[in-house]
Parts: structure tokens; C-alpha cells; sequence
């Protein structure tokens, strides 16, 4: 008898995350629909109830990812004062754990191609990067509350994105040691 391969729990999650994982080791040259099925032990044909071909595998991933990451952030504020320069802080280092958490999706969000698209404003933009879009607002909330020109406050945004950006990548390189503590460091990120 023909052994059938029956998944219990979430696969289209699962799919997802070996999706990402491969991604992440071998480029999107290395991704298949046939491959996932293989990493997550189900029959070649069990992905296609979630996903009709690569591009749309792709795509849930860019989505997926997207979602966790900005939800994270939202979360991280929730109920703060998006007035006050704290905010900032706080959701800065909730970009910094997550990528802790996940590094994995660090270089798939940011590496990959048509992954995200950010348009640096301060003005909302229809289909900007959602985790962005919780930087921006946080960001327009304090131009607006301290008087600054909206070119000031776009110099934050960037400064304060461009930092917890590199920070990120410098805690999550394996190739990167450092002979001390990195929240002693972290803490002056924002100054």
C-alpha cells in the first residue's frame, strides 16, 4: 500500500517559512514548489491547495512576512503616545528583536528582489511597506507635536530607520562579534 503523506496543523504557514528558508540560503533560483513539498514532507501536489506556482508562493511570503513584522511593531506601541520621542525608542528596539527573532526573514525582506518597497515620506502613500508606514506615522506625529518643517521630520524618520537598519544587521551577521554587551550600545542608538 501507497503511503500518503497527511499534514496536520497550518501548511500553508509552514510552506511559507521553508519557502523563506530556502530563499534565504540559495536565492529564488533555489525555490520550488516541488521542494518545499519535499522540506515539509508532504505530496508534491499539497502546496498547489495554497498556491497556484512559484510567483504566488513568492508573493504570500513578501505578505506574511510584511504582516508579523509590522503587526510586531504596532503591537510594541500599543496604547503609547505616539507624540512622545519614547515611541520612537520603543519601536525601534521592536524592530531589532524581531529580526533577533526571525533573522532569517532580515535578508529575505530586504535582499530580495521586489521584496518591499518603501518610499521615504512623511505623506501617506498608498502600498508603501506596512512596517514602514508604523515608523512614518509615529514620526509625523512628533513633526507635527514639536513644530518641525515637514524636511526635519523626514531627516528623523530616515536617521532613525537608517539606524535601527544597521544595527539590525550588524547583531544578526554571524560574521559580526562583539567583546561586550550589545544593549550597552543599543541604548545610545537614538542620541
Amino acid at each position: 500500500m501507497e503511503k500518503t503523506n497527511y499534514h496536520h496543523g497550518n501548511l500553508r504557514s509552514e510552506l511559507i517559512e521553508k519557502a523563506i528558508a530556502i530563499v534565504n540560503e540559495e536565492g529564488e533560483q533555489g525555490l520550488s514548489i516541488r521542494r518545499v513539498a519535499g522540506d515539509c514532507g508532504v505530496s508534491y501536489a499539497a502546496p498547489y491547495a495554497h498556491f497556484k506556482n512559484k510567483e504566488e508562493l513568492l508573493l504570500a511570503c513578501r505578505e506574511y512576512v510584511s504582516k508579523q513584522f509590522a503587526d510586531y511593531l504596532e503591537n510594541s506601541i500599543a496604547g503609547k503616545d505616539s507624540t512622545n520621542p519614547e515611541t520612537l525608542n520603543v519601536l525601534g528596539n521592536a524592530y531589532l528583536e524581531f529580526f533577533r527573532l526571525h533573522p532569517v526573514y532580515f535578508n529575505f525582506v530586504f535582499h530580495g528582489k521586489e521584496t518591499c518597497k518603501m518610499i521615504l515620506t512623511l505623506d501617506e502613500v498608498e502600498g508603501n511597506y506596512p512596517p514602514f508606514e508604523v515608523f512614518r506615522k509615529v514620526c509625523l506625529a512628533l513633526t507635527e507635536r514639536h513644530g518641525l518643517t515637514k524636511k526635519q521630520g523626514l531627516a528623523r524618520l530616515i536617521k532613525c530607520w537608517s539606524r535601527v537598519h544597521g544595527a539590525t544587521a550588524l547583531i544578526i551577521s554571524p560574521n559580526v562579534e562583539l567583546h561586550g554587551d550589545w544593549s550597552e550600545y543599543l541604548k545610545t542608538l537614538y542620541d
